[in-house]
């Protein structure tokens, strides 16, 4: 039995400076988009301010007389802070009494290899990456008393991408409260396109799925997922629940400056050129595009066209994380890879645009201590024990129009 003294080193000497480090390095995203947690109304919402139109007020003069002064458009909006990541590591008392190293009970490599961070880590970086409906995919098609789930995705070809054995989810239809698949487990996956439940239920066609407990009706602090780019960097507001209020309480039919540039070809796939993502960039009237996000198979596209322009001196770095490069007036762009773009997609990003609004930026991760200021919950009658932490986060933006999607892309098969 561990007293409370080695239980505090053990949290304060490894785990708490070391989860952060390790959100860090497996979330490009995460790492790279600068945080705050300048908050009010009780740690709920955060201030973002924004820009909607600029001033007009310059120009030539056949007078003396100075324009009359105009201010730019100035907003302040809220961004509700989300439960983004809650989560429990469950260990194994034996195994935390015989591996002793270093003075603590815990081995540092066993650690970081626990598959529940991998699971938030990568659950955080589908937030940033997706819409803020909550949506892993929806039903193709409807069930009564069955356990095989047929699905699609808007996204992926691959639908059950986030559908994983273990994973609990819901489904919905987006402005309704009342589910049709409720808590069940996924006991399989066996194609891209299919999951087995674990018990039978009932569910409509085109019901969205959801994990367990994150769908929300509205808009609003400590309900629903995070933000994420593919919700921010769209021309026109993100879906449900955030469509009658749209993006931070502001909407494009209020506001026609509050978009991004979105470049699409009417649903059917071309071959990637270098022209097209040169006139994505030179849409951009303010801002200045610092990273474009694409996805692996775009990549091998990318790469080959460097090959053929006989550019061979080909990485480049974002920050810690390398790309490939992309010229443009005689500057280089990092492309990096993330795995969560949607097929087909180029994200081009202003990271200055863009805040992390977390609870406590030193450490982003918060957890749980008990009654007695300990970290490590004993498990009644078993020889375990379980920690308990949470992330509480929310994605904002100041300008949508620093930002392009560049989509309908053809990748390759294999």
């Amino acid at each position: 039995m561990f007293d409370i003294a080695t239980e505090t080193k053990l949290f304060n000497d490894y785990i708490i400076p070391t989860v952060p480090k390790l959100f860090a390095a497996k979330s490009k995203m995460w790492d790279r988009i600068k945080k705050s947690d300048k908050l009010q109304l009780g740690g709920k919402v955060a201030k973002q301010k924004v820009v909607i139109a600029h001033s007009q007020a310059s120009g030539a003069a056949s007078t003396a007389a100075y324009p009359t002064a105009q201010e730019t458009t100035p907003e302040e909006t809220l961004v509700y802070l989300k439960r983004a990541q809650m989560f429990q590591i469950k260990y194994d008392g034996f195994a935390l009494e015989t591996a002793m190293k270093g003075g603590t009970p815990i081995d540092p490599e066993t650690f970081e290899k626990d598959g529940v961070l991998v699971t938030a880590i990568d659950d955080l970086s589908r937030q940033i990456m997706l819409d803020g409906t909550g949506h892993l995919c929806q039903a193709n098609g409807a069930g009564t008393g069955s356990t095989a789930l047929i699905v699609d995705s808007p996204y992926y070809a691959d639908a059950t991408k986030f559908l994983k054995v273990g994973r609990v989810i819901d489904s919905y239809v987006d402005s309704s409260s009342t589910t049709g698949i409720t808590a069940q487990s996924i006991s399989a996956v066996p194609t891209t396109l299919t999951a087995t439940l674990s018990d039978t239920e009932t569910w409509i066609n085109d019901e969205w799925i959801f994990n367990y407990n994150t769908h929300a009706t509205s808009e609003a602090a400590a309900t629903g997922e995070m933000m994420g780019l593919m919700g921010i960097i769209s021309a026109s507001d993100p879906p449900y629940p955030n469509a009658s209020a749209g993006l931070q309480g502001i909407t494009v039919a209020a506001h026609p400056e509050w978009k991004a540039i979105s470049k699409g070809n009417s649903g059917v796939d071309r071959a990637l050129t270098e022209d097209l993502i040169a006139s994505a960039i030179d849409s951009i009237e303010r801002g200045t595009i610092t990273v474009m996000l694409y996805t692996m198979k775009l990549r091998r596209v990318w790469a080959s066209l460097l090959r053929d322009y006989k550019i061979t001196d080909s990485k480049t770095m974002w920050g810690g994380w390398s790309g490939l490069p992309y010229y443009y007036d005689g500057k280089e762009i990092p492309m990096v890879v993330d795995r969560f773009v949607p097929d087909g997609h180029i994200l081009g990003l202003d990271e200055s645009k863009l805040t992390l609004f977390v609870a406590d930026k030193r450490g982003e991760v918060v957890w749980e201590q008990g009654r007695d200021g300990t970290y490590l919950q004993k498990v009644a009658g078993y020889n375990q024990y379980v920690s308990e932490g949470h992330v509480f986060a929310n994605l904002g933006v100041s300008d949508r129009g620093c930002f392009f999607k560049l989509y309908d892309l053809s990748e390759p098969t294999t």
